[in-house]
């Protein structure tokens, strides 16, 4: 597989074009980013293509890089050790779909500057009152 490693990761960060050719029978596919998308592979540090134009695993610095960011993330989420009951899990779908969200957010937010590890109905009540 051949890859097109010209305007890779360009200095203004807009677009990310990467283009994979198959050499048994030529077909083409090309990757487009957009200019978040383009950013967000920037700051995981990933660096695409290699010394030559074509590389044996194109993808593995991608592979490797992105299983390293996954690996930070799941230790930078505290948010995942905090426990539901079954009252405040209920109580929190009968809030409307389109801000259901937000206030899961809010919750998670006041129980950890709490210092909580369970979000019941009380600590819910106290997200209200506050």
């Amino acid at each position: 597989m051949e890859v097109q490693v010209d305007g890779i990761m360009p200095e203004e960060k807009t677009n990310l074009v990467m283009k994979f050719k198959c050499k048994k029978c030529g077909h083409s596919i090309a990757m487009l980013t957009n200019k978040f998308e383009t950013e967000f592979v920037s700051k995981l540090g990933v660096e695409l293509g290699g010394a030559t134009g074509v590389s044996t695993a194109p993808m593995a610095t991608v592979s490797s890089s992105l299983a390293q960011a996954k690996e930070e993330l799941k230790k930078t989420n505290p948010e995942d050790d905090l426990i539901w009951t079954e009252e405040a899990l209920k109580r929190i779908q009968r809030v409307p779909f389109f801000v259901r969200g937000m206030a899961r957010k809010t919750v998670i937010t006041f129980a950890m500057e709490k210092g909580a590890t369970t979000i019941d109905a009380k600590l819910m009540d106290e997200v209200r009152e506050k």
